[in-house]
């Protein structure tokens, strides 16, 4: 039986599916809305050939946007995942890790408050169907077939993220709403899968399986590519701020 925490979390990502009113799914894709935005039906690809899918009001003055309201940050395991095992309090250091991100990423411009207001934005993100790293997987598994090696360098897995050579998947569903409103000023939806290996066969497969293996334990430590992904979501939401009032892209 699942720990009692993991079910509660299921059952909370479903009351949240049920519980979605406005889901446009003509213009998502193959992407399945998990329920947490308020509005999908605006949500279009981004353009750069990344898969993320992405909103922004253009009838809205966004530059009048001075300062952030963040919503408790929620995070859903995904159903299928096939490890489950995850100590609540390895979420909750998720979520404090995402919400440091974000206010180190728009620390000296926007300043985080907790009351709406006429120059608010509220942000409200949830990180979804998340595939947790498994750190203490069997070492054999490094030793993984030369044609294996072979295929990942062909490409014939990129679009196989749940195979052995990939590891950590998570996706955000993230939107900025006017925080006297509650109107929807942006949207933002994204999948990033990490992969355990990073093939190259420039110094022949013994060389790639090498490679891989070297990297093999960054690539499994704890939430690894959870963080790497967080960390890049904090800078969109600073990058999209930026670009509201006009300003250069953030070093």
């Amino acid at each position: 039986m699942q720990p009692l925490s993991i079910r509660i979390i299921a059952i909370a990502a479903l009351v949240a599916i049920v519980g979605s009113t406005q889901v446009g799914a003509s213009n998502l894709g193959s992407y399945q809305p998990k329920g947490y935005l308020s509005d999908y039906s605006e949500l279009e690809p981004r353009g750069d050939g990344s898969g993320a899918l992405l909103y922004e009001d253009t009838a809205v003055d966004r530059s009048k946007y001075n300062r952030l309201m963040i919503d408790r940050i929620q995070i859903f395991l995904k159903n299928d995942a096939a490890y489950q095992g995850v100590d609540p309090a390895e979420l909750k250091a998720l979520v404090d890790y995402f919400r440091a991100a974000i206010e180190q990423a728009v620390a000296g411009r926007y300043p985080i408050v907790s009351e709406p207001g006429p120059d608010v934005l509220r942000l409200r993100i949830a990180v979804v169907d998340l595939v947790p790293n498994r750190p203490e997987a069997s070492v054999a598994a490094l030793a993984i077939p030369f044609a294996g090696v072979a295929d990942a360098a062909a490409g014939l897995v990129k679009e196989r993220p749940g195979s052995g050579l990939f590891v950590g998947e998570a996706t955000v569903e993230m939107e900025a709403l006017d925080s006297m409103s509650g109107d929807q000023v942006a949207a933002f939806v994204e999948t990033r899968v990490g992969k355990k290996y990073d093939i190259d066969l420039d110094d022949g497969i013994d060389g790639a399986v090498k490679k891989g293996v070297g990297g093999y334990a960054k690539a499994y430590s704890s939430w690894a590519y959870t963080k790497q992904a967080m960390d890049a979501w904090a800078e969109l939401v600073r990058e999209r701020l930026d670009a509201a009032h006009g300003a250069a892209k953030s070093p």
